[in-house]
């Protein structure tokens, strides 16, 4: 089963997102309230994907993207925000996002940008264990 963690410091967000998440699939969805939260959360079990919000306390969604590539370099993360704008959405790409959904879109947008992102996490990983097999051989 897919496993989701959702970073976004407000519970109405979190909440409308775990509804989507939720209605239309059957992904497990975790939460955390910021960045450094999700870090925590990552140590345990990191998950397929992470979804998170890019203006949050402790750690914005920016910082949280760049910590999550150097140290969880094949867990995806699609930020998130309210303040969309081109400027945000390439600063996302830069730091290592896989993907930039505006908040105003999250009800058409998100399901497919994870879809689409799981979609391509999952060629990588299997590209890259055949990498390794053919390299042993």
């Amino acid at each position: 089963m897919t496993d989701l963690l959702v970073v976004d410091d407000s519970a109405v967000d979190r909440r409308f997102v775990e509804e989507l998440l939720t209605a239309s699939s059957d992904w497990t969805v975790r939460f955390a309230n910021n960045g450094a939260e999700a870090l925590a959360a990552m140590e345990k079990a990191p998950p397929d994907l992470v979804v998170t919000d890019l203006l949050m306390p402790e750690m914005d969604g920016l910082e949280l993207v760049g910590a999550i590539r150097s140290r969880y370099p094949r867990v995806p993360v699609i930020l998130i925000t309210g303040e969309g704008s081109g400027d945000i959405a390439v600063a996302a790409l830069r730091q290592g996002a896989a993907g930039f959904v505006p908040k105003p879109e999250l009800a058409n947008d998100l399901l497919d940008s994870i879809r689409n992102v799981l979609a391509i996490s999952g060629d990588r990983a299997r590209h890259a264990r055949l990498i390794e097999c053919m390299e042993r051989n």
